[in-house]
């Protein structure tokens, strides 16, 4: 016997917490449970986090990625906005606000790669560790974010972060760097980017600020000494002096 199962004709409204996931996955692409755990535990630490998520997905607006081996391995199930999900989130953002969802930007995320899924959850990562940190003092924008940003770096950067502070806005690009074999390769690549368009001028028509100080978040130390005397290297052949870069872990990223 085949069970067909039907939409229901009415459906509560989506709660704020709902509605927080939604702007989450529509911000970082994907997370765990764990780290929307994280992001709650200061609003709401007794939330039923997994129950939000699974009702999300039942009502078709978030949906799931199991990767190969994951029970075996212990990897995570990871969350990720459908095109119904940005469609609802939508529905509940202030008529005045101005930042367009892009829904033709998330289709494709059912395929990407394990690492490419995994570095956004990272990146979510850093935000809950920032934002318990800074408070309101810190804006921190995700590429989501920064797609409708005119005269910024191309590809974008893992995240650009302002921060109120008593001598005004300090302003930050953050790269995270994967645990893999070409990160030095990678990290080359990154900050002659960087140079390249700190030469071009474009930072003058972004902001009346000093060029942002570059953040390589690093899976370990030994790796931050190797990032930081690449870059270095790099800001020399270039004759580039005004320009700071710093190589640290997770765990230890400060913004001074």
């Amino acid at each position: 016997m085949v069970t067909v199962k039907t939409e229901p004709k009415y459906r509560r409204p989506l709660n704020t917490e709902q509605v927080q996931i939604l702007e989450l996955l529509y911000k970082f692409r994907f997370a765990t449970m764990a780290v929307v755990k994280d992001y709650f535990v200061e609003t709401n630490p007794g939330m039923n986090v997994f129950r939000r998520l699974e009702t999300l997905a039942d009502q078709g607006f978030i949906a799931k990625r199991y990767f190969d081996n994951y029970r075996l391995l212990h990897k995570p199930v990871v969350y990720y906005l459908l095109p119904a999900g940005a469609r609802k989130l939508k529905e509940y953002r202030d008529e005045d606000d101005t930042d367009e969802i892009n829904i033709k930007g998330i289709y494709r995320d059912g395929d990407v790669s394990e690492q490419f899924v995994m570095h956004s959850v990272a990146a979510l990562n850093l935000y809950n560790r920032l934002v318990a940190e800074y408070g309101d003092d810190l804006d921190f924008f995700s590429k989501a974010d920064q797609a409708s940003f005119d005269n910024f770096p191309k590809p974008l950067p893992d995240a650009y972060l302002t921060l109120q502070a008593d001598g005004g806005a300090q302003h930050y690009f953050v790269e995270i760097l994967d645990d893999d074999a070409h990160l030095l390769v990678d990290v080359s690549k990154k900050i002659k980017r960087f140079i390249d368009y700190k030469k071009s001028g474009s930072w003058a028509l972004v902001a009346r600020a000093p060029f942002p100080k570059i953040i390589f978040v690093c899976a370990s130390e030994t790796f931050c000494k190797r990032a930081q005397k690449r870059c270095e290297a790099a800001l020399d052949k270039a004759w580039v002096m005004d320009i700071t870069v710093e190589a640290v872990t997770s765990d230890h990223i400060t913004l001074s």
